[in-house]
């Protein structure tokens, strides 16, 4: 079953974020660059905590802003692609 909204339909992506923001997550959407595999994309995400309502902060980046994106959620750090990180749709929170 897929349950991705597209794009078009969401304001904020988690790769969009800037350092040191705190958002939530709202969903989790398609990304072509993953084409068959991206739904084992989106399931090990949520198996890692990425689940709608879970609140993240983003640490950093890497060098000149590229990969990877680090974010920590549910006490936990993880470094996750661009490309990853373009599937997580998010708004801000304060605090």
């Amino acid at each position: 079953m897929n349950t991705a909204i597209p794009t078009t339909a969401v304001s904020l992506r988690l790769d969009q974020c800037a350092k040191g923001a705190s958002v939530r997550v709202v969903t989790l959407i398609e990304q072509p660059l993953f084409g068959a595999q991206d739904e084992h994309v989106s399931l090990r995400l949520k198996e890692l905590g990425f689940l709608p309502g879970a609140r993240l902060k983003v640490i950093g980046f890497g060098l000149l802003g590229a990969d990877p994106l680090a974010v920590q959620v549910n006490g936990t750090k993880f470094a996750l692609r661009r490309a990853e990180a373009a599937k997580i749709c998010v708004e801000p929170v304060s605090g």
